[in-house]
């Protein structure tokens, strides 16, 4: 079978990837996937965080520990608790991809995105539910009152997700995903179109080399109105929190949670990848030298 994935081409990602399942073995058949993003502030840098981990056969617990872990707003603290920091650095389950984007107008074009939807909503691979929630989302796409911003982020987010659960099925044979989003108008767009998408992303870069894990996505309890899994997403909101409010494009000074944050929990860190994305070119690179990194990232 061919294991080349959108991820497996980038060597340094190989590489931290390796090392992290040294840590975590046996190696799950299914993974929890937690993401956050922070995009179109023009004080900040665009950005996009997944966190993985093996599948929690308990969620709500696990939620609970994260509670306790990870404080529930960073953008009111001035420094971080110490067993946060200690949390991030040394928690050995958690593997975070940050996407990095120097000029992420160009790599979401809204024109491509009508083409896209109304192809996917042709495809043989999707169940006829799908088929109808995407004909008439792309029947929606004509109005002229869309938010354009959010359409463009609906389209880059369900691809970077579609590729990571490309790289854990044919990797791993995974065959079970909890993803668990930050909840906005990206998730709710199109009644949730975003899980449709993901999925048809996914089952194009899989192209019949192995079975579609099933995908779960988490959301908000439909008769309290809370979002019940908002612990998970702490962790790559911490890290959406750093990586956009540091002078990496941007002349930014970052402030001194940020400072300590990458001092002593994310430099030298080898459970976090960096993705930069440009519109000709994708480049990884890791946290591993704190050197190197201090001079390009912070």
């Amino acid at each position: 079978m061919n294991k080349k994935t959108f991820l497996s081409q980038f060597p340094t990602f190989r590489k931290l990837w390796e090392e992290y399942l040294e840590n975590i073995k046996p190696i799950p058949h299914g993974w929890t996937v937690m993401s956050d993003y922070c995009l179109d502030n023009a004080e900040k840098n665009d950005c996009i965080a997944f966190t993985i981990c093996p599948i929690f056969a308990q969620p709500e617990q696990m939620g609970h520990f994260l509670d306790k872990k990870l404080p529930s707003d960073i953008k009111h603290i001035k420094k971080f608790p110490e067993n946060t920091i200690k949390f991030i650095r040394d928690c050995k389950i958690f593997f975070s991809i940050v996407f990095l984007f120097p000029t992420k107008q160009k790599l979401a074009d809204i024109q491509y995105l009508k083409t896209d939807i109304a192809a996917l909503a042709e495809s043989i691979m999707i169940t006829d539910e799908s088929r109808k929630r995407l004909k008439l989302f792309s029947q929606s796409l004509k109005k002229k009152c869309l938010n354009e911003k959010v359409l463009k982020n609906l389209s880059l987010i369900s691809f970077l997700f579609g590729r990571i659960v490309e790289f854990l099925t044919i990797k791993h044979f995974t065959e079970w995903i909890n993803w668990f989003p930050d909840r906005d108008d990206v998730m709710s767009i199109g009644n949730g179109i975003i899980l449709d998408m993901s999925n048809i992303h996914l089952n194009n870069a899989i192209a019949g080399r192995a079975n579609c894990p099933e995908i779960h996505i988490g959301g908000e309890n439909p008769d309290l109105k809370e979002f019940i899994f908002d612990p998970f997403v702490r962790y790559p909101d911490i890290l959406t929190g750093f990586f956009s409010s540091v002078s990496i494009w941007k002349k930014i000074k970052p402030k001194e949670k940020h400072v300590q944050l990458w001092k002593e929990a994310i430099a030298g860190n080898k459970r976090i990848a960096v993705f930069i994305m440009y519109p000709d070119k994708i480049c990884c690179i890791p946290c591993t030298n704190s050197n190197a990194a201090e001079t390009s990232l912070v």
